[in-house]
């Protein structure tokens, strides 16, 4: 293992589903919306065609008075319908919620000056690929970091102390808690 590379911690178990509040009620709401929408949408279409059935063969009466009975019946299915989509939006959004909390925290801590930090994500959450493009990044800027201090201290024994002094002070100013 090189010395760049960290260990892959073990796997953990969020305990709160809602991490980024504002997006997975955003993403919450689009859904419960648009399932919500192809619910009336059918519901009218159905209501639409029976009524020109029944129009069409007046014998089909006793159908439609049947089925407005069933209104309640459709009305409760269709709300527990929409709770169990609430639900699944809820999972479905904390997959993605979670990996950009943690994006979100791992380039600050990366701002920070810890080149050294890796994302890992729990298996079965999206954006695994950008995991992977962070941590190689992450991995290549700290070795240009390693190649810069090899740089600085060579250029201080070579007496070229007051420059690489005043390298390490702009790079404490563009990075205040850099961590070589």
């Amino acid at each position: 293992m090189t010395d760049n590379a960290q260990a892959k911690p073990a796997q953990f178990q969020r305990k709160t589903i809602l991490i980024k509040k504002h997006l997975q009620y955003r993403y919450m709401a689009l859904l419960f919306l648009s399932v919500l929408l192809a619910f009336i949408i059918v519901g009218l279409d159905i209501i639409w065609t029976v009524s020109k059935v029944v129009t069409e063969h007046p014998m089909m009466q006793p159908l439609l008075d049947e089925m407005s009975s069933m209104v309640p019946l459709f009305g409760l299915k269709i709300a527990m319908y929409m709770v169990m989509v609430l639900i699944v939006s809820a999972v479905i959004s904390h997959r993605m919620a979670g990996p950009i909390f943690k994006f979100e925290k791992s380039c600050a801590t990366v701002a920070e000056g810890d080149l050294a930090h890796r994302v890992y994500l729990r298996q079965g959450d999206q954006l695994t690929d950008l995991q992977d493009q962070f941590n190689n990044m992450a991995g290549a800027v700290d070795e240009v970091v390693k190649e810069y201090e090899k740089f600085r201290l060579a250029a201080a024994e070579a007496g070229m102390k007051e420059q690489s002094e005043a390298l390490s002070r702009r790079v404490v100013e563009i990075m205040p808690k850099f961590k070589i």
